[in-house]
């Protein structure tokens, strides 16, 4: 047996518009894309949101020091660019380069680790 009943869209009237939990005074229309604020404007508006994205610039130093001195050398490269980015606006730029800085320290520090590992083996 078909089912004869049709679909009823919400702009027949057909819907109940209102709900226990909302007044009718209160309805809203959804935004456009344009209603809505752009990322930079949004920075810090939220309780424990970060402003910037972190340097880095501590453990950059520190795996440059101890570990591996190239890879340190860019890794602090990437987490002096962090600073500058987000002072000249670009939390996008920042965000990247706090990541790349990151992703350099991990490798600074797996090499580092690596060598000292096949020093003690060898010795």
């Amino acid at each position: 047996m078909a089912d004869n009943r049709q679909a009823q869209s919400p702009d027949d009237g057909s819907w109940e518009t209102d709900t226990p939990w909302q007044e009718p005074s209160q309805h809203q229309h959804p935004q456009t894309p344009e209603d809505h604020p752009r990322f930079d404007q949004l920075q810090g508006s939220y309780p424990g949101q970060r402003t910037t994205p972190p340097t880095y610039l501590v453990w950059a130093i520190l795996v440059t020091l101890f570990c591996f001195f190239p890879t340190g050398i860019v890794a602090i490269v990437f987490s002096s660019q962090v600073s500058a980015k987000t002072n000249a606006g670009d939390i996008v730029g920042a965000a990247e380069a706090s990541r790349k800085s990151r992703l350099w320290i991990i490798v600074s520090l797996a090499v580092g680790v690596l060598a000292w590992i096949i020093f003690m083996a060898v010795s």
